[in-house]
């Protein structure tokens, strides 16, 4: 089955929820972002309404 995504980058509280599961995944995403003055971008993926 293939499902079309829509990403989407998520801000504020809803960005430091997925980043703490991202970090939780992939430990390395915190050192990384210790070595950059750039914030890490962070996106969701949403399944695509029908038709679009």
């Amino acid at each position: 089955m293939r499902q079309d995504m829509t990403a989407r980058e998520v801000t504020g509280e809803e960005k430091a929820l997925w980043w703490e599961r991202a970090v939780e995944a992939y430990p390395d995403y915190a050192d990384y972002q210790k070595k950059t003055d750039r914030q890490i971008p962070v996106f969701v993926l949403e399944p695509t309404p029908a038709g679009h």
